[in-house]
């Protein structure tokens, strides 16, 4: 993680850093139990070929970032219930690769410093694009 990014914890996001194409977020809830996570800020959709061409294009759109709590099931229910304490973005990524890895690093950090039963996460999936 790079040091010159601040971190928001907790604001209410109205505008993106310039350059992000994403951030890593943590859902607390009442019982002190977190869930970290992360989302992009665009998608991509594939459309028909142009008429006599192959080629499949491809855009890219925003994603419902704005509006998006969690993909996980459990988390998705006890906000229906009115049990989840807080949202926020943790950092600003620059890339899918960053964002991945600052999640893997914050979920491991926790495992290390005995956390772990505190982490709704039951896994740490990581598989990264390394460019070179």
């Amino acid at each position: 993680m790079k040091k010159n990014k601040p971190l928001t914890f907790g604001k209410v996001v109205k505008t993106v850093p310039e350059g992000m194409v994403g951030f890593v977020y943590a859902v607390h809830l009442n019982d002190g139990r977190v869930y970290y996570g992360i989302k992009k800020l665009y998608k991509k959709i594939r459309r028909k070929p142009l008429k006599g061409k192959k080629r499949v294009r491809i855009d890219y759109v925003e994603s419902d970032w704005k509006t998006y709590q969690t993909s996980n099931t459990y988390i998705q229910e006890q906000i229906q219930q009115d049990k989840v304490f807080s949202y926020e973005v943790l950092t600003w990524c620059e890339s899918v690769t960053e964002m991945k890895a600052t999640e893997a690093y914050i979920q491991l950090k926790e495992y290390l410093y005995g956390d772990w039963e505190d982490m709704i996460n039951e896994m740490i999936n990581l598989r990264l694009r390394i460019r070179k």
